[in-house]
């Protein structure tokens, strides 16, 4: 089930809202020494293949964009904390400028969702003193009531769950501080909100009702947001990375940030924001949703402006685009390129400073061939591919063997390097027969032959805020718990075997690493360097297979557990659809609502007229709930992990 979208004229924000709201917050001056810590929760479990060398060595985007904009709006107490550098961090022990936290912002993915909740714990120990406490990002988006009651005592939790991207955030926060009294906490002003129903007029906010019962609890849901049209609105990227927390081990904060000279040295890559939307419709993937079937994307004079900012400002030369579908729209390819080809930094093109990575289909790509020089100019050096399957059984989003092999050549010859993207699922063979590339190891031998430089193989499943999750629950495929422990989140990630109807799915996780270990071994590495005449980029091919061949090591000791955890059981898995642990009220009309996965009604709530447990209701009349049907064949349940889980890229969509 995809999230539900507002009215296609109903969509955006007016121009200009993010500059209003950002210059309303800056005349608020008496807030502006407000200690805010905003954190990026991080779970270890995670650190393997495909992500173990990017996950530690980029910043996210989404809790750096949270720090530009409050930057920009005033704010100068501001600490960003990233659990990937800082694990053990405690919010009650934080000090900003001699000053307890008087706001604390958590962002997290799915897979890293419950170490945000034990530093939403952590912060509740403080009592009254505890922080306004805010959660945001995907985990957030699809799933915003798990936020609250956390335990173990009544009311541990978020006050409040933001289901939009930053404009949310601001909204929320010129609303408090305009209800704040002189030298008042924040969470006061917000209770007042929230008691009056105020909040109400806020739409991409979820929070509980001061009146809630306990024993029936409830969320009330403000809406749908509005989107961002113009993305040249955020201020520029660079505040956010003077905010970052020095790498450590204690539960404190540092006197200071890093120093702006050392930030590339802990966050080599950069992801920045180019464009957002894409014009497929994979059941299995939630990300078109998020963006209510818009596409959007930076002016190229402000993209290649924010690169060389970043580049000549903290050092950093590799970049990953945090893009759906990058060769979406080749008109805005075109523009973007060609801006980047002609800029320059310190006299020099960009392109010789910088490395710049996205993320496209290989149909788009091919279709677009003619302008991947251009690109190569504009300092592309790398593509990641989401082919799934090769073979189009699967999906078919127009990828063909023999097209992808004439594909990965040219752009190898152009010294750009091709990255390939699969899926491993319950009807493919481990093996198949000469000539025959439906086998998960036939496809692994066939990418690396033809030239792709890096290999990413993870599980299909189910994923919240896809079409797929109901599938996996009526069809009772869906892991609950697994040798009498609950599925944990962070086994959400694609690489661990959540959901199959598989009669035997520890050797289909076995799997996973036998098509990892088939791409990066000594024996391909021995390949490389023998066929190395003429192969432009032969650096970053060695060093895939070095860092592929590391990651395998750490990554097969723990997916052999969880396969013999599979294989030992038992299995319990969720029978059919759940009632909500807490139901979604609508803010407006009072009954319940589905937000991105089905459930059951609560008996104990008003039910809008007519409405059957599986549809989807929006939280606002203006909105209308849409779905495109996609044809998979072989197989029902489908599902990538959650944006960045399922590419590397860091959790960048706010």
């Amino acid at each position: 089930m995809d999230l539900p979208r507002r009215h296609a004229d109903d969509v955006f924000l007016p121009d200009g809202s993010l500059r209003t709201v950002i210059d309303d917050l800056r005349q608020m001056t008496d807030a502006h020494d407000l200690a805010i810590g905003i954190v990026y929760a991080f779970d270890p479990r995670t650190h393997m293949l495909p992500y173990w060398y990017a996950d530690r060595r980029m910043a996210p985007c989404s809790v750096r964009l949270l720090g530009d904009l409050l930057h920009d709006a005033g704010f100068r107490n501001v600490r960003i904390i990233i659990q990937q550098w800082t694990p053990n961090f405690k919010p009650s022990q934080a000090r900003l400028k001699d000053r307890s936290l008087d706001m604390l912002l958590v962002s997290a993915m799915q897979v890293h969702a419950e170490p945000s909740y034990d530093l939403i714990r952590e912060a509740h120990t403080m009592g009254d003193r505890r922080p306004w406490i805010l959660a945001g990002g995907p985990k957030a988006i699809y799933e915003p009531a798990d936020y609250f009651e956390l335990g173990p005592k009544p009311g541990v939790g978020a006050d409040c769950v933001s289901v939009g991207e930053g404009y949310v955030f601001l909204d929320l926060l010129r609303s408090v501080l305009r209800e704040r009294k002189k030298g008042e906490a924040p969470r006061i002003a917000f209770d007042r909100l929230k008691a009056s129903r105020k909040l109400d007029d806020v739409p991409g906010l979820v929070y509980q009702p001061t009146d809630y019962d306990p024993n029936e609890p409830r969320a009330v849901h403000t809406g749908v947001q509005r989107l961002l049209r113009d993305l040249d609105e955020f201020p520029m990227p660079d505040a956010g990375y003077r905010m970052i927390e020095p790498p450590h081990r204690r539960t404190t904060l540092s006197a200071n940030p890093c120093p702006a000279k050392k930030v590339g040295k802990i966050s080599m890559i950069s992801s920045v924001i180019s464009t957002h939307g894409c014009k497929f419709s994979c059941s299995y993937c939630p990300i078109p949703a998020v963006n209510q079937r818009t596409w959007r994307h930076k002016s190229p004079k402000r993209l290649a402006a924010e690169i060389k900012h970043i580049y000549e400002n903290f050092g950093i030369r590799e970049y990953f685009s945090t893009d759906d579908n990058f060769f979406n729209n080749r008109e805005t390819v075109i523009a973007l390129m060609t801006e980047m080809a002609n800029t320059t930094s310190g006299g020099k093109p960009l392109k010789n400073c910088i490395r710049f990575y996205t993320e496209a289909t290989q149909f788009d790509v091919f279709k677009n061939k003619d302008i991947l020089p251009l690109c190569r100019k504009g300092g592309m050096r790398a593509i990641w591919f989401g082919i799934e399957d090769i073979t189009a059984d699967l999906i078919n989003k127009g990828q063909d063997s023999g097209n992808a092999a004439e594909l990965f050549k040219y752009l190898v010859s152009i010294g750009i390097e091709p990255m390939a993207m699969m899926m491993h699922n319950d009807n493919q063979p481990l093996r198949s027969p000469k000539n025959d590339l439906s086998g998960v190891l036939n496809q692994a031998k066939y990418l690396f032959n033809i030239g792709a430089v890096s290999y990413q193989c993870t599980y299909l499943g189910p994923a919240i805020g896809t079409r797929e999750i109901e599938t996996a629950a009526e069809s009772e495929t869906l892991y609950k718990s697994v040798g009498g422990e609950p599925v944990a989140q962070a086994y959400c990630d694609g690489n661990h075997v959540v959901a199959s109807r598989h009669k035997e799915p520890w050797k289909r996780q076995m799997n996973v690493v036998r098509a990892y270990s088939c791409f990066y071994n000594p024996i391909n590495f021995i390949r490389v360097l023998l066929r190395s005449k003429g192969d432009r980029v032969l650096g970053k091919r060695v060093l895939f297979q070095i860092v592929g061949m590391i990651g395998v090591c750490l990554t097969a000791p723990k997916l052999w557990s969880w396969a013999r955890k599979i294989k030992k059981g038992p299995i319990e898995v969720f029978r059919g659809l759940q009632q909500a642990r807490i139901p979604l009220v609508d803010a407006k009309e009072g009954h319940e609502i589905f937000w991105s996965i089905k459930q059951i009604p609560a008996p104990y709530l008003p039910q809008k007229e007519g409405q059957q447990p599986s549809s989807s209701q929006a939280s606002n009349s203006k909105v209308t709930q849409t779905v495109k049907t996609t044809q998979i064949s072989k197989i029902q349940i489908a599902g990538r992990p959650m944006p960045v889980s399922m590419t590397g890229k860091q959790a960048t969509t706010s």
